[in-house]
């Protein structure tokens, strides 16, 4: 029988519980967080550290409510369950082949408006500038991690227990694209929302298939990176990181997504239908290694009966005498070295007569 202190499966309506309450814990750091941050860059005049600082204490904020969270209702409120980065072997790997993904994908969303001719560049470089691309960076790291600890970590941990993970994926990917548009899209509103949605589905399957942040972290972050920094086009609408390059797009909206950038561009939902299948190419050995289920040996110990007929012979041929044995000599039975020959002798004498 299985031990009375052995750990009990939470409810599903108490699973639903803590993902409301995470989720309200989530807004009320970030509100902290933002507030703190304007008060702070105002007093010491760090206006530049603004964004990075706000993002920063968002991120202290909702990790240590999490785990106070996650202890009182479980008594465990360990890192691993809030925020999944095993430091395992290889997670260096999984960062940056996500990076490179995100690298990639990034590439193939601006690359139609870049050969269509709709892409109007200029460069600005100096001091400031890099110390803005410095910290553009920096608060995008900060800012996608908070984004994977909240929709990948502990409220789809939560929610999947309540509902099942194939819901819980689809409903946190809706979540997520409301989350990313934030802004009234105008006539972009559709393009802008299913692309939304489908790179929320992209990040749920990076952690799916892997079971760690590290992978949807990296690609995240790098696709926002390369978009926003690199390329200086608006995310989602916005354009609030600094670049080196001042970017602005021309023509049609379907192309360029206009004042909204390549996620509100037509073009970019079957490229983001193709990046679902290359990553779940890409992540096949991950999940193979990571979440396949453990067999675990359980219940009680089975002995099954031999077949009536296998038990006949067994018995026939135990009570058979053993069978003769002939013993065969070891030494050879002929001569191995034939004898000398005599030596030559003379006839005898003649007898007299």
């Amino acid at each position: 029988m299985p031990s009375s202190d052995a750990a009990q499966p939470i409810p599903r309506s108490y699973q639903f519980v803590l993902f409301c309450v995470g989720g309200a814990w989530y807004l009320a750091s970030d509100t902290i967080a933002g507030r703190a941050a304007r008060g702070i860059s105002s007093r010491f005049g760090f206006g530049s550290l603004r964004g990075l600082l706000a993002g920063c204490f968002t991120l202290f904020l909702l990790v240590v409510g999490l785990r106070l969270l996650d202890w009182i209702a479980t008594r465990d409120g360990s890192l691993a369950t809030v925020a999944p980065l095993p430091r395992r072997e290889g997670y260096g790997t999984e960062w940056g082949l996500g990076t490179a993904f995100g690298w990639g994908l990034a590439i193939a969303v601006v690359l139609p408006v870049m050969l269509t001719g709709h892409l109007v560049v200029n460069y600005v470089f100096n001091l400031s500038t890099f110390g803005a691309l410095l910290t553009g960076i920096a608060t995008l790291a900060v800012a996608t991690l908070t984004q994977e600890i909240v929709f990948r970590g502990y409220l789809f941990l939560r929610l999947s227990g309540a509902i099942g993970p194939a819901w819980a994926t689809l409903l946190l990917s809706i979540v997520f694209g409301f989350y990313l548009m934030q802004i009234p899209a105008i006539g972009s509103a559709t393009p802008l929302f299913a692309v939304s949605i489908l790179f929320g589905v992209l990040l749920f399957m990076a952690y799916r298939r892997t079971h760690a942040l590290w992978l949807g972290w990296g690609l995240n972050f790098a696709y926002r990176a390369v978009v926003a920094i690199l390329f200086g086009l608006p995310i989602a609408g916005r354009a609030e990181f600094s670049s080196i390059i001042d970017s602005d797009t021309t023509g049609s909206v379907r192309v360029s997504g206009g004042e909204f950038g390549p996620d509100a561009a037509l073009l970019t939902i079957p490229i983001m239908l193709v990046a679902l299948i290359v990553l779940y190419r890409l992540t096949r050995e991950y999940a193979w290694k990571y979440t396949l289920p453990v067999i675990v040996a359980g219940g009680y110990e089975v002995t099954v009966a031999p077949p009536a007929a296998h038990t006949a012979m067994e018995r026939q041929a135990a009570a058979a005498p053993p069978p003769l044995v002939q013993i065969l000599a070891t030494t050879p039975q002929t001569r191995s070295v034939e004898p000398p020959p005599m030596p030559f002798s003379p006839p005898p004498p003649p007898k007299p007569e």
